[in-house]
């Protein structure tokens, strides 16, 4: 009885051993803990978030409203090669791989755009920027142990004019979450992963694809021009999809189907698949605008889109909110081909 009641409690000491280590290496998400702060920023203070993972960097910043940067760090951006290289693609069944050739993509240049929604979720969670727990300083052993060392991961953190700088951990097989160490202090925090996931500078998840904020109800007529014909419509009943009418401003109480659909598809199936900064054009030069939009509501502007093709450059868009123009998905010239014979009759 003795040696099965010791081996018992040597049972629990050790599960006991293994539930704080758990806890100890477990994210936010998980931890029946309060956080601890780690930057007591605020919405207003919060100036700019910057973070770096060894080759590119993103920084969301608040101007008139968020921006969102993703660039190549310093020396890092790829050397391009535009010739054809060879590359191994799939066969098909039984066919293995076999050797192809194809155009390397060229790295995209440094962009900086508007910032979208998510961004505006990232700005909340920093504000203020939260850990699960407070480690304090560590070890040089512990700081290899959990991935710090030598990591070129960084965070920074610009609150009302001071710069908070932290080095983040890289990832490491059987650790869950990331680790920050503040550069200044030495001391490290647990903080959650899912906020390196979203500040990921490869990805474009922080990027606003948006053609427009406003939405269908809040316009009530629209124009649409290609060349020198132009046709002016009404909108009413938006509210409810369907009541929601379009007609030719000559004549309200005729619903013109055919437009309305072809608008419908307009408004909601442009997929934005490249965004580009401030007064950076097409790679083969300004697309010739080949249809504009004009929304109104009650007499004032409220937004207004215009589209473009090129044979070799395919279909671009540009609006009241794209900082510049913006390629939109493979097969969206069509939408002008049908503009042109429903809304305008040619």
């Amino acid at each position: 009885m003795k040696a099965r009641s010791a081996a018992l409690q040597g049972g629990l000491a050790l599960a006991g051993l293994v539930a704080a280590y758990t806890t100890w290496q477990r994210p936010k998400d998980s931890v029946k803990s309060e956080s601890v702060v780690v930057v007591d920023a605020t919405k207003n203070s919060l100036e700019r978030v910057r973070y770096e993972d060894g080759v590119r960097s993103v920084s969301v910043e608040k101007k008139d409203r968020l921006m969102v940067t993703l660039a190549y760090l310093p020396g890092k951006r790829p050397v391009f090669d535009a010739g054809v290289a060879l590359v191994e693609v799939d066969a098909g069944v039984d066919g293995g791989t076999v050797l192809a050739s194809a155009k390397p993509a060229e790295p995209t240049p440094d962009r900086t755009v508007f910032a979208n929604d998510r961004a505006d979720t990232l700005w909340t969670k920093l504000t203020p920027f939260e850990g699960s727990r407070a480690l304090g300083t560590l070890s040089k052993e512990k700081l290899d142990e959990v991935g710090l060392t030598n990591s070129e991961r960084k965070l920074e953190l610009q609150v009302a004019g001071v710069t908070r700088r932290f080095t983040i951990s890289r990832p490491v097989s059987g650790l869950i979450g990331n680790y920050a160490q503040d550069e200044k202090s030495g001391e490290v925090f647990l903080i959650s992963s899912s906020l390196f996931n979203e500040l990921d500078p490869s990805s474009q998840l922080l990027v606003d694809r948006r053609l427009h904020l406003f939405k269908p109800t809040e316009f009530d007529a629209f124009t649409v021009k290609a060349g020198d014909k132009m046709a002016a419509f009404v909108s009413t009943g938006a509210d409810i999809p369907q009541t929601a009418k379009i007609a030719r401003a000559a004549t309200p109480d005729k619903a013109e189907e055919m437009v309305k659909n072809w608008h419908d598809k307009i408004w909601n199936r442009l997929i934005v698949t490249e965004v580009l900064s401030q007064g950076e054009l097409p790679k083969l030069g300004e697309p010739k605008v080949q249809m504009r939009f004009d929304y109104t509501q009650k007499g004032s502007p409220k937004g207004w889109l215009e589209l473009g093709f090129d044979p070799k450059g395919g279909t671009w868009a540009r609006s009241e909110n794209t900082p510049s123009w913006v390629s939109v998905h493979q097969g969206s010239e069509e939408l002008i081909l049908e503009g042109l014979k429903h809304a305008l009759g040619t």
